[in-house]
């Protein structure tokens, strides 16, 4: 019987995390990063090997080489921070952390990126996996750079682009909830459960999805007025009062990949 792959997953926050419990319960062998301590025991207390990994601007800290060396696929699951750190070079990381991808000949790499490198606009466009991105914000176009020096540089790649992840108790509700003079209430919205995101991300690890590029989307495109009052009604909360006299700025993410 064929042993099963060796998956390195670079981030093991909320989503990486989960994924990295769910690969080791159908017996991959996993390794697994993250820069805090208490979930690097908790890796290791789940039989994932565990490594202390940071990116910074000009270095990465850490054993990179035993992590990376003879891994079969990684998976890149780490935020850009560009919230905090605007003025962060996050392609600059991803390409340094690239160059050792390709030291090391893995042969398959999944980077988790994100909606944001499509542009919110009046006319409420829909972007699919063929659409080009078109971000014009600062983090937007940083991503995109992240993504392209990916694909340029790896072997094989695959990008996944997520919308806002929710699931267990993590949910935008909870920030909504309450509040008024809320805008955009006829956006719709893109949201997407960490449970679905991690079924296709696994579909790609076992070879059942094939594809370039995914978007992981799973709520429907209510909008932003109707779902979030109906969900602060499931969650027990208050309901949140939107603004309605200006126009909505949106998107709508769409992905022509069946993942039944």
């Amino acid at each position: 019987m064929q042993s099963k792959k060796t998956i390195g997953i670079l981030g093991c926050g909320w989503l990486g995390y989960d994924l990295a419990l769910k690969l080791h319960e159908q017996n991959y062998q996993v390794r697994g990063t993250s820069r805090s301590q208490e979930k690097l025991d908790q890796l290791r207390q789940n039989g994932i090997q565990a490594f202390e990994i940071d990116l910074t601007e000009d270095k990465i800290y850490g054993d990179l080489q035993s992590f990376l060396e003879h891994l079969d696929k990684l998976v890149i699951d780490i935020p850009p921070g560009l919230r905090k750190n605007p003025e962060s070079d996050f392609a600059y990381r991803m390409r340094m952390l690239m160059r050792f991808v390709q030291v090391y000949e893995i042969p398959h790499v999944i980077f988790i990126s994100s909606t944001s490198v499509f542009e919110d606009r009046e006319d409420i466009p829909s972007y699919d996996e063929h659409s080009i991105p078109n971000a014009t914000s600062n983090s937007g176009k940083k991503i995109i750079a992240a993504e392209e020096g990916i694909q340029k540089m790896a072997q094989k790649s695959t990008i996944v682009r997520p919308c806002g992840l929710i699931g267990e108790d993590r949910h935008p509700i909870k920030m909504l909830a309450g509040k008024s003079g809320i805008k955009n209430s006829d956006a719709p919205v893109n949201l997407v459960t960490r449970d679905h995101v991690n079924s296709l991300i696994i579909k790609v690890i076992v070879g059942e999805l094939d594809a370039p590029v995914i978007h992981a989307i799973s709520e429907p495109h209510a909008s932003r007025e109707v779902y979030y009052q109906k969900t602060a009604e499931e969650f027990g909360l208050e309901k949140p009062v939107f603004k309605k006299e200006e126009s909505s700025v949106g998107k709508r993410i769409v992905s022509t990949i069946s993942s039944s």
